[in-house]
């Protein structure tokens, strides 16, 4: 591949500390999250933030540009926006996912990399319940097949490559659903060069698809642990509720997508994320999603993922438990 022309896609970020990680490729990440020191966040969610701009500490000045489509990133409303884009143009950093006035809701934004015009589309799915717009005129783009596929013809003659972000999937999932595989897979007929998922938190397969390239969902990337974090606010700033989620060996590891923009020939690095760094792996536990096999798209694909939920569902309860053993309120009354 010729670094010249090569982009690494990486998933979710959520930039809670200055992680050491060694990358001299331009590189394109999804923020999960505002950036804003303090601030409301909105009511009746989880909401992320952090407060400090770690962005040039992991990613030094390698940021091509930065996916603001999904479902966390107007958590703080219109400050936490405001805030956030402050800070990507003290990086000099693009930014693309969120729409604003009138005119093609998926106006894309377009990037030359040595004489190569590539267009970055976002959308969002409605599944991830995110926040749709804030004073009604900045809004994220919803997924809408028939109206991507009208945008991409739009821009198709004008640059080399398209990348559609999208933010979907089955949250622990390592598998995608069947209607995602579907979805992308149209797209991909329709034009669309690179399709390039997030949210789920767990990585899952990329594939080669006709004239395109499908990764389904790049996985955690940074994502800090949560301990019972204040959520579910109300109109006056109360917290409701409180949200916890550990850490695991799936939502740890992530793909990271290095693609050659000229001829698609990629190549598939594999990360962790422990210890202050971004380590780089030969080989992960969870290598065996990374293929998508097609026998799974028949009637019984659903019952595989259903069963792969469950599975995660309960080594999570264990892991749960031996950490913060808990007696259920019953059971105390026995004893």
């Amino acid at each position: 591949m010729d670094k010249k022309n090569t982009v690494l896609f990486l998933g979710d970020v959520v930039p809670y500390k200055p992680f050491k990680f060694k990358n001299t490729h331009q590189t394109v990440i999804n923020l999960e999250c505002p950036i804003i020191e303090s601030g409301n966040p909105v009511e009746g969610k989880i909401n992320l933030r952090v407060k400090e701009n770690y962005l040039r500490n992991i990613f030094n000045s390698n940021l091509l540009c930065v996916c603001l489509g999904n479902n966390h990133i107007l958590d703080y409303g219109e400050n936490g926006l405001e805030s956030t884009l402050l800070e990507l143009r003290k990086l000099e950093t693009k930014w693309f996912g969120l729409s604003s006035g009138s005119g093609d809701e998926y106006y894309p934004l377009i990037i030359e990399i040595n004489n190569l015009k590539i267009a970055f589309i976002s959308v969002v799915c409605q599944s991830t319940s995110p926040i749709i717009e804030i004073d009604n005129v900045t809004h994220l783009s919803l997924l809408d097949v028939n109206k991507i596929v009208e945008s991409v013809l739009r821009i198709r003659t004008l640059v080399k490559r398209i990348v559609v972000y999208i933010h979907w999937g089955i949250e622990e999932s390592s598998y995608p659903s069947k209607e995602d595989i579907l979805i992308a897979r149209r797209l991909i007929e329709a034009g669309v060069d690179i399709i390039v998922g997030s949210h789920a938190h767990a990585p899952q397969p990329i594939e080669k698809y006709k004239n395109g390239i499908i990764a389904y969902n790049l996985g955690n990337f940074i994502m800090p642990e949560m301990k019972y974090v204040p959520t579910y606010f109300n109109d006056t700033g109360t917290s409701l509720s409180s949200y916890s989620k550990s850490l695991m060996l799936w939502n740890r590891i992530s793909w990271g997508f290095l693609i050659d923009m000229e001829t698609m020939e990629y190549k598939i690095k594999k990360y962790i994320f422990l210890f202050n760094r971004i380590i780089e792996l030969q080989f992960t536990p969870v290598d065996k999603y990374l293929k998508l096999k097609h026998r799974y798209l028949n009637e019984s694909y659903e019952l595989i993922v259903n069963k792969h939920l469950k599975k995660r569902f309960t080594y999570r309860k264990i892991r749960d438990f031996i950490y913060n053993p808990h007696v259920p309120k019953k059971l105390k009354k026995l004893l």
